[in-house]
């Protein structure tokens, strides 16, 4: 029985020490990502297809202009939007798109993170 807590001490402290370790991504020498030719194409190719959230057949989202991703972003966090929540969740109800299809491509995710941590500029 000690031996489970002290274990289990242990590992909360390992966890405790890499997550005070995080440090916040430096995008100042990135290139500036554009949302009409790198982030807009990525969506409407992967997001707002017909039957999903397009203008036509959308659930309650749809993502065909800069206003509506807007919806979806927090400019500057990352982390904080839902639009890089649900591209990045790896299964349930949050991930896009969903199953059975493709995550996005992993340079599809960067570049969607890098516009959001660059201001999330309509350029």
């Amino acid at each position: 029985m000690k031996i489970k807590v002290i274990l289990f001490f242990f590992f909360a402290c390992i966890a405790l020490i890499f997550n005070s370790c995080r440090h916040e991504a430096d995008f100042s020498n990135a290139p500036i990502v554009s949302f009409s030719k790198d982030v807009q194409p990525i969506i409407i190719t992967r997001c707002a297809m017909n039957g999903c959230h397009s203008t036509y057949n959308h659930e309650s989202l749809s993502l065909l202009t800069y206003n509506d991703v807007m919806e979806i972003v927090k400019a500057g966090n990352s982390h904080s939007s839902k639009l890089y929540e649900t591209i990045t969740a790896l299964n349930g109800e949050k991930r896009m798109p969903p199953l059975p299809d493709n995550r996005l491509a992993d340079n599809q995710i960067i570049k969607i993170m890098v516009w959001i941590e660059q201001g999330a500029k309509n350029n």
